[in-house]
């Protein structure tokens, strides 16, 4: 009796220090259960501290890594009729956040640049982690519309296609490609890991229509102002928000990263918006602007 009553009075005291946090779960876009009961427990510092080690690593693509790619596809090149790398404008619709991916005049943008009322839509989710619940939200506006849409995971290496696969889906198929938001680090990290990010390239210069909000903006720019260390900008994000203190929450700041280049800006989404560290998207742009003036910069409002 004495060990229950001490078991108890240490489960009341654990449950007093446990903070309130929402699962991962809504009834508009619900996540499958077996998703939920993978989500990892808290590592505080690992994950942080693996994309801290790429921080200054550079994505962006080298146009004589496409052209080697754009000669090796001489065939589709030749039925183009012309110099892809030379003459290919980029088609980029970003939103300063993921809402706005909903919003009907950001999606008639993207309708009149793929060209066709009902373009078939390619969904990467790799920065929300490749989370359900993310993908059912943020193609909602596609899906009633009756788009065929198709789901490229790439977050984890066992569910990542072959090369040959993801061309076929990305370079072939894919009149709109859609990207999430969520933690742009580790999503350039993915593509840059399976190869995914030339591809990428491939689909802008075929003029493909690339869009998304928050990192699904940001990832287009030769750099971004970011929040990817974040301690929850992560996969089980519900856990580390009932795990962590609002004190342990709030340490961390921005950083400045690079993205795929398609276009030559530094690209701050949720320009608007104020950080969980309690420093506004803006202040912090404007602060790394005055240490290199040299690059011109975006700044993308929620909503917009």
């Amino acid at each position: 009796m004495g060990r229950l009553l001490a078991m108890l009075s240490y489960l009341a005291k654990k449950h007093r220090r446990t903070k309130s946090a929402p699962l991962p779960i809504n009834w508009d876009s619900p996540i499958p259960i077996d998703e939920v009961l993978r989500f990892p427990e808290p590592s505080k510092g690992s994950h942080l501290k693996s994309l801290d080690e790429h921080v200054a690593t550079d994505f962006v693509i080298a146009d004589d890594v496409i052209q080697n790619a754009a000669e090796e596809r001489a065939d589709t090149i030749r039925k183009c009729g012309v110099d892809l790398i030379s003459s290919a404008v980029p088609k980029i619709v970003a939103s300063g956040n993921e809402p706005g991916m909903l919003l009907k005049p950001i999606v008639n943008v993207i309708l009149e640049l793929s060209g066709s009322d009902c373009p078939k839509v390619l969904y990467v989710g790799t920065a929300s982690f490749d989370r359900t619940d993310k993908f059912m939200r943020y193609s909602q506006a596609f899906r009633d519309l009756g788009c065929d849409i198709r789901r490229l995971d790439v977050s984890e290496k066992d569910t990542t296609p072959s090369l040959d696969e993801m061309r076929e889906c990305v370079v072939d198929w894919a009149e709109v490609i859609m990207c999430s938001g969520g933690n742009t680090l580790h999503a350039l990290i993915r593509w840059k890991k399976a190869g995914l990010d030339v591809l990428l390239k491939e689909a802008a210069l075929k003029g493909t229509v690339l869009c998304g909000g928050s990192a699904g903006a940001g990832c287009w720019f030769s750099s971004l102002h970011t929040d990817s260390l974040r301690p929850d900008n992560r996969k089980n994000k519900e856990h580390v928000l009932n795990d962590l203190s609002e004190e342990e929450l709030a340490d961390w700041d921005y950083a400045r990263i690079s993205g795929l280049g398609f276009l030559d800006a530094m690209c701050v989404p949720h320009y608007d918006a104020m950080g969980s560290n309690g420093i506004g998207r803006a202040k912090h742009a404007k602060m790394m602007l005055q240490d290199d003036p040299s690059t011109p910069a975006i700044g993308i409002e929620n909503n917009a």
